[in-house]
């Protein structure tokens, strides 16, 4: 335990000194062919341990039929569903890569064959009821747990979609109340939202355009009409993905954001109440729009195809123009970023769906070009790191504590660290510990925070003092004044007497 600011610093200095002496993964680390780094305060990249090693890829040799521009990857009950595009099937894998079974050809209500066409999105609920977006059908289809059809939901009946507009769903969630929400190609009001007797119930989450004055001033009152054309071009970007939460809040990734949107630091990822309202927390030093460039860097933008996150507030976003996953905690911290493009095992080519199983162990990447899923385990600094945020989800300050201080022994940039152990003393109400581990960690907010209590504490502590001190020093002045009148009146007193 450190008592002051001081030991806190010579405490870093010997933490680092033990992670150059002792590395923290010892298992096919050096061979890995990716870095694993997160952003600091300043937005620069930090090397750190490996969180996951890659560990194998489940590809067609396991489930007998080549995977065809696969294109979404759910995971349940240690089972991979994969909606094999090109192949217009779904199949189910084990977690060894075997086939469960396959949809394929299926009986519609109308007691007809009936077969998918180029499908999207899958989702399956914890009752075990497969969704299916069927993208070439334009449609949403439902199958049982045990792989019978049961309905399919249709186009939307609304007027905000035009006869002349296609409607083609790719992507599908279902929340605990039976919400279904769909994104739609080229549909940019939101998410397509039904109930869950499959009724068209509106649009959820639209992103918002914003206009600034001198946009506004300008195009009403001086552009020309080939300008105004231009600018009412100008439309709400769509979601590329979208994943449910366990208290059916919706996250939502936007993937073709412009080089101005990233630099101006526009929302990558949203978080949706069932309102629609974006309730992601920001509070990390960095933007959430993946790696950080400037106008001069030649480098691609961070481009989020898929998202997946933890009942303790963890997500995991995978780049698809990098080829890197991204990792943030509840409040919008940077935990760790890993991965990338490429020949080498372990490297990919066209990732587009990843999945987390269901103790964070192991992330499932689907990779589109190579037709097969890679593996990636969870190693123990990882382990530490995602163990310590859910220990504190879950109250358990003790463990938290523990693992934190471990992270540190492997990791001494850690600032997500600091900033756990800080709220740790937080909680105990350690408000001066707890300001001095915000500082290392670099937040001003929870500084701030700790600040506050620190200064009622001493206030609350002290109030008797002070005000004895206020209290001594109000009559001290009073007995002072008194004394001079009383001084001044017998001087006046002993003036007239002698007069007379």
């Amino acid at each position: 335990m450190k008592n002051s600011k001081n030991f806190a610093k010579l405490l870093c200095a010997f933490l680092a000194a033990v992670c150059l002496l002792f590395p923290a993964v010892t298992v096919n680390a050096d061979t890995m062919p990716y870095d694993t780094y997160s952003y600091d305060w300043w937005g620069e990249d930090v090397l750190q341990p490996p969180a996951y090693l890659y560990s194998q890829e489940l590809s067609y040799l396991q489930s007998g039929t080549n995977l065809k521009n696969p294109q979404d990857l759910f995971f349940r009950d240690n089972v991979l569903y994969v909606a094999d595009t090109d192949n217009n099937r779904v199949i189910a894998l084990d977690v060894t890569g075997a086939m469960l079974f396959e949809i394929a050809v299926f009986t519609s209500e109308a007691n007809a064959e009936d077969t998918f066409k180029q499908p999207q999105g899958i989702f399956v609920t914890e009752e075990g009821h497969l969704y299916v977006a069927d993208s070439g059908n334009g449609r949403i289809v439902e199958f049982s747990p045990q792989q019978e059809f049961i309905r399919e939901i249709g186009r939307p009946v609304t007027e905000l979609i035009t006869d002349a507009q296609k409607y083609v769903p790719t992507k599908v969630v279902v929340d605990d109340a039976g919400r279904i929400y769909v994104i739609a190609y080229g549909i940019n009001m939101g998410l397509v939202e039904f109930d869950r007797n499959g009724e068209f119930q509106g649009f959820m989450g639209a992103t918002q355009v914003t206009v600034s004055m001198f946009e506004y001033i300008w195009k009403n009152y001086f552009s020309t009409d080939a300008q105004k054309q231009r600018m009412e071009t100008i439309i709400p970007t769509e979601y590329s993905n979208i994943f449910v939460d366990q208290s059916n809040f919706v996250y939502a990734t936007i993937s073709n954001l412009s080089d101005e949107d990233h630099l101006n630091g526009a929302d990558a990822v949203r978080r949706l109440n069932p309102t629609g309202t974006d309730v992601l927390r920001r509070l990390g030093n960095t933007d959430i729009i993946g790696d950080l460039y400037n106008a001069t860097d030649d480098a691609a933008w961070s481009s989020f195809t898929d998202i997946s996150a933890t009942k303790y507030g963890c997500y995991f976003i995978l780049d698809n123009a990098g080829g890197k996953i991204f990792c943030y905690d509840y409040d919008g911290n940077s935990l760790f970023i890993f991965g990338g493009k490429g020949g080498r095992a372990g490297l990919t080519r066209n990732p587009v769906a990843l999945a987390l199983n269901d103790d964070q162990s192991k992330i499932y990447v689907l990779d589109a070009q190579l037709g097969s899923i890679l593996v990636y385990e969870i190693t123990e600094y990882g382990s530490a790191l995602l163990g310590a945020l859910s220990a504190h989800h879950a109250g358990n300050e003790e463990l938290s504590f523990e693992l934190w201080q471990e992270v540190l022994l492997r990791n001494a940039n850690s600032e997500v660290a600091y900033i756990g152990i800080g709220k740790t003393y937080l909680k105990e109400g350690r408000y001066k510990e707890a300001m001095e581990y915000f500082e290392l960690g670099n937040s001003r907010k929870y500084y701030t925070k700790a600040f506050q209590f620190y200064r009622k504490e001493l206030m609350q502590n002290n109030f008797g003092k002070y005000m004895g001190v206020i209290a001594g020093i109000i009559i001290l002045a009073l007995v002072y004044v008194a004394a001079k009148k009383i001084k001044r009146w017998v001087g006046e007193a002993k003036c007239n007497i002698s007069g007379r």
